[in-house]
C-alpha cells in the first residue's frame, strides 16, 4: 500500500511539473506576442509619400522623348489630374504629367506621359490640321499660381462641398497665341462642375463658370 501511495504521489508531482512547464511556455508566448504588438505600434511602418513632378522638369523629359521621334517636335499642351484632392495636395504638385507634341515636318503629334521622372511616348497620330504650339514662356513655372487663383475664385468652397471631385488642369494655346491654364473640378455623382481659365503669364481670369445640378435641373 505504501508503494502504491508513493507511486501516485510521483505521478501527481510529474503532472504538476508538466502543468507548470506548459503554463510557463504559454506565458512566454503571450509576453513575446504582446511585446511584439507594442513594439510594432511604437514603430509604425512609414506611410508612402506621393512624390511630385515639377512641370519644367517633366517638360524637359517629355520634349527629349518626343524629339527622339521627330527633331522638330514642339509642345502643344500639358495636363495633369487629381482625384479627391484637398487644397494642400493640389498645391503640393502633380505626381505625373501628360504632354502633346507636334512635328510640322512629319505632320504627326506625339502623346508623352511623364511619371516618376521617366517619359514615354504612348501614342502617335497623323494630324491633317496643324495644332497651335506654345512658345516657352511664363507657364514654365507650373500651375501653382493658376491653382491659387482657382481656389480663391470658388475652388476652395467647391472642393469643401465636393471632396470626391476630380480636378483636371490643362495648359494650352489660346486663339490669340497666349498660353492659358484651364482648371476644371468635376463631381460626377452630383454633376457639379466648376471651370476656370487663367492667362499663364498675367494670371488674369479669362472665364469662371459654375454649374450646379440638382435632380437633373441646372
Amino acid at each position: 500500500m505504501a508503494h502504491n501511495g508513493n507511486w501516485k504521489r510521483l505521478l501527481l508531482l510529474i503532472g504538476v511539473g508538466v502543468d507548470l512547464l506548459l503554463f510557463g511556455y504559454m506565458a512566454y508566448l503571450l509576453w513575446d506576442s504582446g511585446f511584439g504588438v507594442i513594439e510594432a505600434q511604437a514603430n509604425p511602418s512609414p506611410t508612402p509619400t506621393r512624390a511630385s513632378v515639377d512641370l519644367w522638369d517633366a517638360y524637359g523629359e517629355a520634349r527629349a522623348a518626343a524629339q527622339a521621334q521627330a527633331e522638330d517636335a514642339t509642345c502643344v499642351s500639358a495636363s495633369t489630374q487629381w482625384q479627391s484632392a484637398s487644397e494642400d495636395v493640389l498645391l503640393d504638385g502633380a505626381s505625373n504629367w501628360a504632354f502633346v507634341f507636334y512635328s510640322p515636318a512629319s505632320g504627326r503629334s506625339f502623346d508623352v506621359t511623364v511619371n516618376a521622372g521617366r517619359a514615354h511616348v504612348v501614342n502617335q497620330t497623323q494630324e491633317w490640321v496643324a495644332p497651335g504650339v506654345m512658345a516657352e514662356a511664363a507657364w514654365e513655372k507650373g500651375p501653382k499660381e493658376a491653382l491659387l487663383v482657382f481656389l480663391a475664385c470658388g475652388g476652395r468652397a467647391f472642393l469643401d462641398a465636393h471632396p470626391q471631385a476630380v480636378v483636371d488642369v490643362h495648359l494650352g494655346r489660346s486663339d490669340d497665341g497666349s498660353a492659358v491654364w484651364t482648371v476644371v473640378a468635376l463631381d460626377a455623382e452630383n454633376r457639379a462642375v466648376l471651370s476656370l481659365q487663367v492667362d499663364a503669364e498675367t494670371r488674369q481670369v479669362l472665364s469662371n463658370q459654375l454649374n450646379q445640378y440638382a435632380g437633373g435641373v441646372k
